[in-house]
């Protein structure tokens, strides 16, 4: 059982924290640290390890015999002081709440292997872009999942290097995350730490005005900061047109931050120059961050008052439940759908099938989502019942068991230009929208609305809201962030956007209409269905095609010959009927790139 989640309230602190997690060997390396550390760093530090209580006791005094700066063993609520070290106590977990340490006693042996990735994550969201991380030498892969919060908020996250280890698992896993800034001796590191917080202090951003996103800064500064778009754009295909300029600037801030820079211009000219930096650009704005039962309590609300309704449905109906997770990062979100789905489908009366679909641009998240293989520390999020139901254990991992897997389908798949899955019971998409200009939201939204059955679910994370377009979505759980998908009426029904680029036409000769027309198929086309629906295909009563739209092209392939003869053969109008049914979303099953990327 994982301790008490009291949420973090943001730090009023105005200087650096930094989260250190040790292990197996972790003495070594941290008297190393402290003694290249200056006395006066204007940072403080907190100390998390795996050691007997025999061990931990005597770790206060280690660190003392080799650093000037005061250091407190924690055993109660302990407000932090600026060139102050902390070190956790004895069979404890540790949480940081506004400026100020809070312990607790660990609540079994998972917490105890959970403890570094617990305390990064509530440092992570109390002291955000002033918040640091680093993994040391250990056993396991505790750190690797708390690492990825830290990143999310805009913290740096350094690792040692795993050869200069002396055990070397902890720093590789979190190494092998790709959400590690720097990795380093553990000698070299408080030089760099002093060499980041002093560059940060030379960067100065305009500010991104958030409701009209536009540079409160010089023309110069916004054509510079299109460069730089242009340039992620154009060498990774994905586009952050859409996304908040404040969020866009806080990325490109980190990046100058890890890489000695202070200006945009300097910045956008290391990037023309070192091509192998666009793809540590392209993830710090993707941010595939998310871990299982995220907010567990709105999880809680959602198994209670939601899906027993959802099975009832459908169980009267003899449909099976289908759920879109969109944004889904590395899965951990939509295997924990699926194991509540599984539960309340296996205590139903009759049985009730279920399919969730779960889609993210991140190819490397897809990747490692349908592995379906995470680190030990999930523990902490998983309770013991369903590690031991859907969880089998795999050389110091855990992977999701096959049978729960199968009824998960991953694709790529971007929620702003391609077409939805339809006739959905459920929409979850937490903490995506939060990333996205107030348009996209609302074009999000109205999307997700399209996608739903009347009467279906959306989903959506702690600090989101379906407010913005009350018409369409009414209030189940407001504190859960779960809504009702209204029945649209009149120009309340929302419609998929227009995708924002137009494929090449498809190569081939369509059949004219017959007989005398005063109109256009192709114009009629073009305004009835092209710019509000799915990708399609025009037929005529004879079922010859007479038109297709722009995007259509996609999906369907041709030999040489006229365009009579290849309907018959390719069955085109089936096909393309199926996509703009909504069953095969312009991603399911191919990559797609381009448009504004899901960050987590």
């Amino acid at each position: 059982m994982a301790p008490s989640r009291v949420k973090s309230l943001p730090s009023q602190l105005t200087f650096p924290v930094v989260g250190i997690g040790a292990s197996a060997g972790g003495i070594e390396a941290l008297k190393s640290f402290f003694e290249t550390l200056p006395g006066r760093t204007g940072a403080a530090y907190v100390i998390v390890v795996h050691l007997s209580p025999d061990h931990a006791s005597h770790l206060p005094a280690v660190i003392s015999a080799v650093t000037s700066m005061p250091v407190t063993q924690v055993t109660e609520v302990t407000s932090i002081e600026v060139n102050n070290v902390y070190v956790i106590a004895p069979s404890m977990t540790l949480s940081m709440m506004d400026g100020c340490l809070r312990v607790e006693p660990e609540a079994g042996r998972d917490t105890h292997r959970a403890a570094i990735d617990l305390f990064f994550r509530s440092l992570a969201e109390a002291h955000r872009e002033r918040a640091a991380a680093i993994v040391l030498s250990g056993a396991g892969a505790d750190g690797s999942v708390g690492i990825t919060r830290v990143k999310e908020m805009g913290g740096i996250v350094m690792a040692q290097q795993p050869e200069d280890a002396a055990f070397s698992s902890m720093p590789r896993a979190a190494v092998n995350t790709g959400q590690v800034d720097i990795i380093l001796p553990v000698p070299e590191m408080a030089q760099k730490l002093m060499e980041l917080w002093s560059n940060a202090n030379r960067i100065h951003l305009p500010t991104g005005d958030e409701a009209g996103g536009s540079l409160a800064g010089t023309a110069d500064t916004e054509h510079i900061l299109r460069e730089i778009m242009v340039i992620l754009r154009t060498r990774t295909s994905h586009d952050f047109r859409q996304y908040k300029r404040a969020t866009v600037l806080r990325r490109i801030e980190r990046r100058m931050q890890v890489n000695g820079l202070s200006e945009l211009s300097e910045y956008r000219d290391f990037l023309h120059g070192h091509p192998e930096e666009t793809p540590l650009l392209l993830q710090d704005m993707l941010i595939s961050v998310t871990n299982f039962f995220r907010d567990r309590e709105a999880f809680d609300a959602l198994r209670s008052e939601v899906l027993p309704q959802i099975i009832e449905s459908r169980r009267s109906e003899g449909d099976p439940i289908r759920v879109w997770s969109a944004g889904c990062a590395t899965g951990e979100e939509a295997y924990s759908l699926a194991m509540l789905l599984q539960e309340a489908t296996g205590n139903a009366s009759e049985a009730v099938q279920y399919q969730v679909f779960a889609t993210d641009i991140d190819e490397r998240a897809i990747a490692h989502a349908r592995s379906g293989l995470y680190p030990e520390s999930i523990l902490a999020d998983v309770d013991a019942g369903r590690v031991r139901q859907f969880l089998t254990r795999d050389a110091g991992h855990y992977r999701i068991k096959k049978e729960l897997r199968e009824h998960v389908l991953f694709a790529l798949h971007n929620v702003l230009r391609d077409p939805p899955f339809s006739r959905l019971d459920m929409v979850c998409c937490r903490n995506m929208l939060i990333y996205l200009d107030r348009e996209a939201q609302l074009d999000v939204l109205r999307t997700f609305h399209f996608a739903l059955r009347p009467g279906g679910i959306l989903f959506l994370g702690g600090s989101e809201a379906a407010d913005s377009v009350g018409n369409l979505f009414s209030v189940v759980d407001k504190k859960a962030r779960i809504y009702r998908a209204n029945v649209a009426v009149r120009a309340d029904a929302p419609m998929p956007h227009a995708p924002t680029t137009v494929a090449s036409s498809l190569p081939m000769t369509i059949t004219p209409p017959l007989g005398r027309r005063k109109f256009s198929f192709g114009d009629l086309h073009q305004r009835v269905i092209e710019q509000h629906a799915p990708p399609s295909v025009l037929v005529s009563r004879d079922s010859d095609i007479v038109h297709l739209s722009d995007r259509a092209g996609r999906f369907l392939q041709y030999a040489g010959g006229g365009a009579f003869a290849q309907h018959h053969r390719g069955g085109a109008s089936r096909t393309a009927a199926g996509v703009a049914h909504g069953d095969i979303p312009g991603a399911a099953g191919q990559s797609q790139r381009g448009g504004a990327a899901r960050p987590a």
